[in-house]
């Protein structure tokens, strides 16, 4: 064991390291690592309790020293929750939140861009129709009669000018339409990410159920209390039974409750808060897929290789 190099998380979940066995012996025995900290050299296939690996303990580990318990160079390994759990950190990809939020945002603004140019083409059809009778003395009393007097070839090319803005402004509603699908198809993805992280816990709902039942009619009424304020209550009871969660995230359960309530009984108000109910899923979706790649060491990197 002399020849291997050895690594140790902090609280914080920041890998530290290298050092020898014998290093990891004295930081043992100062204190600084306990038998539940989380080591790992090459060869280990993951992050392993101290008191798990042969060796490491080459003497009965004495009792923590107050004193360097909290020294400044915070070695000190995370702090046991209920039981000394440890969350079994799943594999899941991290969501972007400027991604949701850039998307919903342009296609705002081009929803406002389509209606202002199809107004706009309103407008100047009702202000330039023509009042009264028809002008007979337009009309030409010689020449061709297919030939079209002034008048009409400008009434002509006015009708022609507002069709083609009217064709504009409604190709960019569409347009905008596009980024509205597109962000709310990646919300139900967030939402289903955000689910699928604390299903180790014993969630109250699969993904799958908690991202589809939403897009049933009238039953999604009930169903975003379970999606959205369900996700915060589960999330908010895991964090605080699991040792290695003690420094996640949190989720205010109130705010996701609000949130949900909103949406349903003022809208306009509500999809700022269910902007930020999905901002908080993104960090907590984000901090466990950053948790699982340093769970998983490989011979190219200590952090191994990224899911996402």
């Amino acid at each position: 064991m002399s020849d291997k190099q050895w690594y140790y998380f902090e609280p914080e979940n920041q890998q530290q390291g290298p050092f020898s066995i014998e290093e990891i012996r004295q930081f043992i025995a100062e204190g600084i690592l306990t038998r539940q900290s989380f080591l790992w050299h090459d060869g280990l296939t993951t992050w392993t309790a101290a008191n798990k690996i042969p060796g490491v303990f080459a003497t009965p580990a004495p009792a923590p020293d107050p004193v360097n318990s909290t020294n400044q160079n915070k070695r000190t390994s995370p702090k046991p929750g209920p039981g000394g759990k440890a969350y079994p950190v799943p594999s899941v990809k991290k969501s972007s939140f400027g991604l949701f939020i850039t998307s919903y945002l342009i296609a705002f603004f081009l929803l406002a861009v389509g209606l202002l140019i199809i107004l706009s083409a309103s407008a100047n059809n009702t202000r330039n129709e023509p009042r009264g009778g028809p002008d007979f003395s337009q009309i030409e009393e010689v020449g061709n009669p297919t030939d079209k007097s002034e008048p009409q070839k400008e009434e002509s090319r006015r009708l022609s000018e507002l069709k083609s803005q009217t064709i504009v402004g409604i190709g960019v509603l569409i347009v905008s339409g596009f980024g509205f699908i597109f962000g709310g198809i990646y919300s139900y993805i967030i939402l289903f990410r955000a689910w699928k992280v604390i299903q180790s816990g014993g969630a109250r709902t699969t993904p799958g159920k908690a991202a589809g039942l939403l897009l049933i009619p009238i039953f999604n009424f009930y169903w975003i209390f379970v999606a959205y304020y369900g996700w915060a209550v589960d999330w908010t009871r895991i964090r605080s039974c699991y040792s290695n969660l003690m420094v996640a995230p949190r989720a205010s359960s109130g705010t996701f409750l609000a949130g949900s309530i909103l949406i349903i009984l003022f809208f306009p108000i509500g999809v700022f808060f269910f902007f930020w109910m999905i901002s908080q899923m993104c960090v907590v979706t984000n901090h466990m897929a950053s948790a699982y790649a340093l769970s998983r060491p490989s011979s190219k990197g200590l952090t191994g290789t990224k899911d996402y």
